[in-house]
């Protein structure tokens, strides 16, 4: 077996690795019937077709392509993943705008090329629009601004 297009292949394993952690973890949630379906339902549809994804890349880098895996860049990857830990890990506690703010600011230092005058007005409409959206119409109990010191930060702030 000789693989053809590296990225594919990388992204294809990624793919099936997640899905298979989400299909053995959501593995005890209740399916329902077709009429009621369950909490279950919705994760193991996006479980499977992620699945399928991964497959379909691992085979398609198998068959086709003739371009090789191109060296990993950390700083996107690294700034991408610590942007969204903090926002799961902050979001409860300081609410959205503050929360938005810090992790979408961690998300743009990944990249060399970006222009702040533009990112900060992106920042605002993005800001808005999830207010309006997870907020205001889907009426989440997302607060907007802070509540509390995050527990992760109670050792630097007391």
């Amino acid at each position: 077996m000789r693989v053809r297009a590296g990225q594919d292949f990388a992204t294809g394993i990624l793919f099936a690795v997640i899905a298979l952690i989400a299909l053995y973890i959501g593995a005890d949630y209740p399916m329902g019937t077709p009429q009621r379906p369950g909490t279950g339902v919705l994760p193991r549809i996006l479980s499977l077709c992620l699945l399928g994804t991964g497959v379909f890349l691992i085979g398609k880098s198998i068959l086709f392509g003739d371009v090789a895996m191109e060296r990993w860049v950390w700083r996107p990857l690294s700034a991408i993943t610590i942007a969204t830990v903090l926002f799961g890990l902050i979001i409860d506690d300081l609410g959205l705008v503050i929360t938005m703010a810090l992790s979408m600011s961690i998300a743009a230092l990944g990249a060399s090329d970006t222009r702040w005058r533009e990112f900060a007005v992106f920042l605002v409409i993005m800001m808005v629009g999830s207010w309006a959206l997870f907020i205001w119409l889907l009426g989440m109990p997302i607060p907007l601004w802070p509540v509390r010191v995050p527990k992760f930060l109670t050792f630097f702030f007391g």
